[in-house]
């Protein structure tokens, strides 16, 4: 019996460690933790920024997909007031601080450094106690070829700060990473159209083999990151 016990903790282990939690890393500041005084209360959302390179996401579709994502997932949180990104667009073009905007949420994405003096002239105008960062960091999908007996995946990454309007200092942080697979190909099923050369003219299970959609994967990591925030 006690070996019948002990082997099934083991696998309980084994389980455990097999399976990622979500997000995979938080940290949160005691000011942000349920009775701070005083308590962050209204956060204004910022623009997603990217870490990535032209190479990666060439057409900047990551950091619009997540910012889209993230405010769904955001909506569903009643105990925050969150100050969606086209209103602090709407300051921003009002005051006229596109570029420093901009060069804002380009600095933190690639060094994780804060303009304080913009900081405070935005959460001052949108009167807001802190500001949220979300940075894209992994945007990848693994395409199988023709030749190969493999399984194509897709793989989404991004981090959550929320940086304090006073000082800067960062407050909550998560970050999350997810992947999806598709159906697993083998050279012997794949329906190809050759030439009498052996060319290969056309594959009708392309589509099957495919990496699954970036949104199906980036929707699991919004909502992991949005879901993280402390409860207030």
């Amino acid at each position: 019996m006690r070996r019948i016990c002990i082997a099934i903790v083991l696998l309980a282990t084994l389980a455990s460690c097999r399976s990622k939690q979500h997000p995979v890393d938080v940290y949160v500041s005691p000011a942000m933790e349920s009775g701070a005084q005083p308590p962050v209360e209204k956060i204004a959302v910022l623009g997603t920024a990217t870490s990535l390179s032209d190479s990666e996401d060439p057409d900047k579709i990551a950091p619009r997909t997540m910012e889209r994502l993230l405010i769904q997932a955001l909506e569903q949180r009643q105990d925050y007031h969150f100050i969606a990104p086209n209103t602090v667009d709407y300051v921003i073009d009002a005051k006229s601080w596109r570029d420093r905007y901009q060069k804002f949420l380009r600095s933190f994405a690639v060094s994780d450094k804060v303009d304080t003096a913009f900081l405070t002239e935005l959460t001052n105008e949108l009167q807001a106690d802190a500001v949220l960062i979300q940075v894209v960091d992994l945007w990848q999908k693994d395409e199988v070829d023709i030749t190969e007996n493999a399984t194509p995946a897709t793989y989404v990454g991004a981090t959550v700060t929320v940086v304090n309007a006073k000082d800067g200092s960062i407050l909550f942080r998560a970050s999350d990473e997810d992947y999806m697979e598709g159906a697993r190909t083998d050279t012997a099923d794949r329906s190809l159209v050759t030439s009498e050369s052996g060319a290969v003219q056309s594959d009708l299970g392309e589509k099957l083999y495919k990496a699954p959609p970036f949104d199906q994967v980036a929707i699991k990591v919004a909502t992991a990151l949005a879901t993280s925030l402390p409860p207030r």
